[in-house]
């Protein structure tokens, strides 16, 4: 069970499987450092003490006691990183809303849902870890009271399974990650309500980056790569052809 004592211990243990490289063995087409586990801890650490700082600013600024933003965060950060969801009702009201690059649109709702998605992540990733990136996270207090934040983090860990997209089940579309270490930069909004629960939620990440980052597309100045842009122009061609014979 959650308190600030299992906070801490779960900040300081260690969840790669195996170490990080120097660099990742990505199809980037530029060379990009990989960040090792004990630094990721180290900033994931200052972050949530640079965060205690800025909170404690904004309740002067606002009038209004926010410091119930850090105990959801860690709450949140501690639930995942350690895949325990005994506290969801803690976190989410019931009818939550998210959206995904994964969901191709559509909206997640309800805990149930969202848990399901994230756990696609841990099924494909299975060290999967989220660091927040110090002094990247923004703060909207509303006037009615309510709050927003967008965060910006590192997700790390070897893509060794299939990872399903939505609806992420056995029916899903899915892409098989080839065992590399990933390590790829993310943005989260929350949005959260009077009792302090995320009503809504999105997800923001670069999904070319990620797929080449994961080794499973190629560059982008490879003949592969040229060659599946290429097929683009197949369905243009249609396009055109059709509408010239609509007319």
């Amino acid at each position: 069970m959650f308190d600030e004592e299992e906070f801490q211990r779960s900040l300081a243990q260690p969840r790669l499987s195996r170490p990080v490289p120097e660099f990742l063995n990505s199809n980037r087409s530029v060379e990009i450092r990989a960040i090792p586990e004990s630094e990721l801890q180290q900033t994931t650490k200052e972050w949530f003490e640079w965060f205690a700082l800025k909170l404690d600013y904004l309740s002067e600024c606002h009038d209004q006691d926010l410091s119930w933003i850090m105990t959801w965060a860690k709450k949140y950060w501690w639930s995942f990183l350690v895949r325990d969801m005994s506290i969801n009702d803690e976190l989410y009201a019931q009818d939550v809303r998210y959206t995904d690059v994964t969901t191709f649109g559509r909206t997640i709702v309800g805990i149930d849902e969202f848990v399901k998605y994230n756990f696609a992540f841990f099924d494909a990733i299975p060290d999967w870890r989220y660091d927040p990136l110090p002094e990247q996270a923004y703060i909207d207090v509303q006037p009615d009271g309510t709050v927003r934040t967008v965060i910006r983090y590192m997700g790390s860990g070897h893509w060794s399974g299939p990872l399903r997209l939505y609806p992420y089940d056995d029916s899903a579309p899915t892409i098989h990650g080839t065992g590399r270490f990933i390590q790829a930069p993310a943005v989260d909004r929350y949005h959260f309500n009077k009792d302090g629960l995320m009503i809504e939620g999105e997800t923001l990440y670069d999904f070319l980056d990620g797929v080449q980052r994961a080794g499973i597309l190629p560059r982008d100045d490879s003949f592969a790569f040229r060659t599946l842009m290429g097929a683009s122009k197949i369905p243009a061609v249609v396009q055109k052809i059709g509408r010239r014979f609509s007319k």
